[in-house]
């Protein structure tokens, strides 16, 4: 069942087990975070896009930090698990997996929007609530790209002098850029240009023979 289904679904009065109803909520949450944005999202907002009691929300919410922790949770959880991870295959060269990765990730913001928006206002939401919680999934991120990077120098696909930390943050910054020109309607061809200029150009452009 997609998102979609999910929060149709949790318009109709029937009962679901808890965890199926969690899921709905959070689907609606999603929705109205990247509306409203982190800051200004409630749980009143989310029981009306769900078509429910606001003590309804509380229950499986039962406060606004726990409501603020369950969509980034999900949103950190769906860019690591549904996106990166299954990119990275050792048989492949490392530059086609990282290529790979920012190719999926620019179709994860076409085909869940609310996700990518979502990650767009946590990546610049600079506040104690949510900062911290944000540069350790960024960590994350950061270990499992750089684990390809190393892995391309050591198989001689990327240059050995290759710095693995600035070569991950350029490609990690690049995704805002892509997210905005997904969001903004920029034609996959544009997309996927960008994404090789990124890949080939600035960061992974093969040692010239002196």
């Amino acid at each position: 069942m997609n998102r979609k289904e999910n929060i149709a679904a949790a318009q109709k009065p029937r009962r679901l087990p808890p965890e199926a109803r969690r899921r709905q909520l959070l689907d609606c949450a999603l929705t109205v975070f990247a509306r409203r944005g982190i800051g200004e999202a409630r749980h009143a907002e989310i029981a009306r896009a769900a078509g429910m009691s606001v003590p309804t929300v509380f229950n499986y919410f039962p406060t606004r930090e726990a409501l603020v922790q369950g969509v980034l949770d999900e949103v950190g959880r769906f860019i690591l698990d549904d996106i990166l991870r299954p990119i990275q295959n050792d048989q492949l060269p490392a530059p086609e997996v990282l290529r790979d990765s920012a190719l999926a990730f620019a179709n994860a913001v076409e085909s869940h929007p609310d996700y990518a928006r979502v990650w767009l206002d946590w990546s610049t939401a600079v506040r104690d609530d949510v900062w911290p919680r944000y540069l350790e999934f960024q960590d994350r991120v950061f270990a499992l790209l750089g684990a390809t990077t190393e892995r391309g120098k050591r198989e001689a696909s990327l240059p050995a002098e290759l710095d693995t930390d600035d070569a991950v943050r350029l490609l990690v910054g690049s995704a805002h850029m892509i997210a905005q020109m997904q969001i903004a309607g920029s034609d996959s061809a544009r997309v996927r240009q960008f994404i090789a200029s990124i890949i080939e150009g600035f960061i992974f452009r093969p040692t010239q023979a002196s």
